[in-house]
């Protein structure tokens, strides 16, 4: 588990808005520096004199939970708060935050009017057909939780737009020469050709000794690996929805008031029904495949156009193979179902016009629009069966939720009772086995978070989820088993297992890195291998960013084979393969493909400077927070020292 989040930290290694992931154990009084009893309740710290408030500290502190979450939902067995400091990482946002801001400063950094209003403008969200709607931007921002004014949006939008300019100051790459270009071209793309014998812990397995002594002293120096993690038995019981639907039949007032309530649910969405023809152009075509594809889609709208029809000309040559067969009829269709290229000229065409020609990401198309259908709102005897519905499920719902908050309260005060409780309302208890807290209940896949949270419960504690199906699951820990270290005695033969294993590895390294003083002493690799009925393998030429031929991908290998000149012989290690190779030919680059490749490398190339800009950045705005946490610039109030 420590390891993947070790790797996570790779995958998700930012700045700034993509946090850095880090074990920080480091609290705020642990930095040796000033924290203040004097500041108000209402700040939590001040950066810079500037008082850091509550609700911008737990803002910032519950977005960056929210983030992890989403980054570790595939690892429901990890506890955040125990490998995160939240409270320190999200002072340290906010300290980044205002950095940032005193950098602008510095530098004369601004927004203007015009760059506030495009980005505001540009939000999806603020959007009607495509174009930026005044009211349902106010609408959008009323909304929220709590509600917004436009000022303060408009406040934070233009301070967020500042913090990226700042960022893309300091972070836009740098220039890269013609020889830059030339050198990695040429490092990419020289080839070399080595032979290699493989050797392998199995193959010293034989040669392994161990006393009793060292398998007691590798299982001390190991115990952790031999922990039990902590397991739980559950009890729960099921309360499908079905068991609270009632026999009710809801007024002409009741659902009259529902469909009035619930309107936006009964709204049927203006829709067109067009005809259309596809030439299709691959992502990968060249300009002269592009021009070809947009001349057969011309003369086919001629035809078209000169009286033929338009069905027939689909059937024969429309290359959607979907719709070619009913004459490119695609039926009725709403806003955000086709492409934005399609869907612009479709709503936009009277019924019976023809489009001209419509590039989108498929090819080029010829549209006809057949008919359309006006955005209606349901009427009321269409729906009244399916707001009746809607009624008694909503009752049932919350008889359910009745019933559930009445259970738990009993069994909040008296959990031992949770077995005469399910009796005595007829439901069965389902007892699991022990289980782990990465573990899940059989059967409850609809509810994958239940064994998380009776993780979180004391022993005989009782909580409650609901499925997607809307059954509701009362649930206890019914025992809890402690993470224990496993004795030696039980884990005896693991022991043995990983040591020999461990051993045979250091030998089988050993052996690689004495055949390579043997054979830069003269004797042949096949003699060397021949001692332990090796192959010797042959790759062939291969480039260096090319899968190594049987082997595929190998960093280490590819290092040394192409960092030995030829001849030279030298190790490589991949965990428990080590190889002695040896350097049989090397070719330099071939340059008749280098003008064509040459924008994609200098793209590539500036792309990894501005990667390390972005690293070099990151570290001095680290430092520089860490020098404003020593010389007490940022002063914490002590009511909220973690």
């Amino acid at each position: 588990m420590l390891q993947w989040i070790r790797d996570a930290k790779l995958l998700i290694k930012g700045f700034l808005w993509a946090v850095v992931l880090a074990f920080v154990v480091t609290i705020f009084y642990s930095w040796g520096v000033r924290s203040s009893g004097n500041l108000a309740r209402s700040e939590v710290a001040t950066i810079y004199g500037q008082p850091v408030s509550v609700r911008d500290f737990q803002r910032t502190y519950n977005a960056l939970q929210q983030r992890y979450r989403d980054i570790f939902r595939t690892q429901p067995g990890v506890d955040l708060n125990e490998h995160f400091n939240f409270r320190e990482m999200a002072l340290e946002q906010l300290a980044t935050r205002a950095i940032l801001l005193r950098m602008a400063q510095q530098y004369g950094v601004v927004v203007t009017e015009q760059e506030l209003y495009d980005s505001i403008a540009s939000i999806g969200a603020f959007q009607e057909q495509g174009q930026f709607s005044p009211d349902r931007y106010k609408l959008f921002l009323r909304s929220r939780v709590p509600p917004m004014t436009p000022r303060q949006f408009e406040a934070e939008q233009q301070q967020a737009l500042l913090l990226q300019k700042v960022f893309d100051l300091f972070t836009a790459g740098g220039l890269v020469t013609d020889s830059e270009v030339e050198q990695a071209y040429r490092r990419d793309n020289e080839r070399a050709a080595v032979r290699y014998v493989l050797l392998t812990p199995a193959q010293f397995e034989a040669q392994v000794t161990m006393t009793d002594e060292e398998l007691q002293a590798y299982y001390e120096s190991h115990k952790e690996a031999y922990r039990e993690p902590e397991q739980r038995q559950i009890r729960y019981v099921a309360l499908p929805l079905q068991r609270f639907t009632q026999h009710y039949n809801p007024t002409a007032e009741e659902i009259s008031d529902y469909y009035a309530r619930h309107s936006e649910a009964f709204q049927r969405p203006e829709q067109v029904r067009a005809r259309h023809i596809l030439v299709k152009v691959a992502p990968s075509a060249s300009a002269e495949q592009e021009e070809e594809a947009r001349k057969r889609a011309e003369a086919l709208l001629t035809t078209i156009r000169n009286g033929e029809d338009f069905a027939t000309v689909a059937q024969q040559h429309s290359e959607d193979t979907a719709t070619a067969a009913k004459g490119g009829d695609l039926g009725y269709f709403p806003r955000g179902q086709m492409v934005q290229q399609f869907e612009a000229v479709a709503f936009a065409l009277p019924v019976g016009q023809l489009s001209e020609l419509v590039r989108s990401p498929f090819g080029w198309h010829i549209l006809r629009v057949e008919d359309k259908r006006e955005a209606t709102m349901k009427p009321l005897a269409e729906v009244e069966q399916e707001i009746g519905d809607k009624i008694r499920e909503d009752k049932a719902r919350d008889a359910a939720a009745a019933f559930v908050d009445d259970l738990l309260s009993t069994l909040e005060a008296h959990p031992q009772q949770f077995m005469d409780l399910a009796q005595q309302h007829g439901l069965e208890v389902v007892t699991t086995p022990l289980i782990a807290a990465t573990g899940q209940v059989e059967g409850l896949t609809d509810v994958p978070d239940l064994v998380k949270r009776a993780f979180a419960l004391p022993e005989l504690g009782v909580d409650t989820l609901q499925g997607k199906d809307g059954t509701s699951y009362v649930f206890q820990a019914a025992a809890i088993h402690p993470a224990t270290i496993q004795e030696f005695s039980a884990v005896q033969e693991r022991v043995a297992q990983e040591l020999r294993g461990q051993k045979s590895n250091v030998l089988a390294q050993q052996q690689a890195e004495a055949w390579v003083t043997k054979a830069r002493s003269g004797t042949p690799l096949a003699d060397l291998a021949a001692e332990l009925s090796l192959q010797v393998v042959e790759t062939g030429l291969w480039k260096r960013r090319d899968p190594i031929p049987e082997l595929g991908r190998q960093a280490d290998f590819s290092r040394v084979a192409f960092g030995l000149p030829v001849g030279d012989v030298g190790t490589a290690h991949d965990g428990t393969r080590h190889f002695v190779i040896q350097v049989m030919e090397r070719q330099p680059a071939e340059l008749q493909a280098y003008e064509a490749d040459k924008p994609e490398y200098r793209q590539r190339l500036i792309e990894q400077k501005r990667q390390q800009m972005t690293a070099a950045f990151q570290q001095f705005v680290q430092a520089q927070y860490q020098k404003l946490r020593q010389q007490g610039e940022i002063v914490v109030n002590s009511q909220y020292v973690f």
